[in-house]
């Protein structure tokens, strides 16, 4: 399970803190959550309204981005611990 790890956060860190964020905090989570919202509303009420699309434009990005942030520096520590390298 480790090297498993190791194997998929080597690959994954070789993008970049930069270039992880972005694909993986606003695009897969903050607009993913940008569409998700949207189809819900437009199912429930039958349109979209544009104040709550503007809102969720600008919160889910940045909501994802400090996400994969996090998750940038927890996986740094975890394999740093697992390798004996410093990040």
């Amino acid at each position: 399970m480790n090297s498993s790890f190791v194997r998929n956060w080597e690959r994954k860190r070789a993008l970049g803190k930069k270039n992880y964020v972005m694909r993986y905090g606003l695009l897969l989570i903050g607009m993913g959550c940008v569409v998700l919202f949207s189809v819900l509303e437009l199912a429930n009420n039958g349109e979209i309204h544009y104040p709550y699309l503007l809102g969720r434009l600008l919160i889910f990005p940045t909501l994802g981005a400090m996400i994969s942030g996090m998750r940038w520096e927890g996986n740094e520590r975890k394999y740093a611990k697992l390798t004996g390298r410093s990040s």
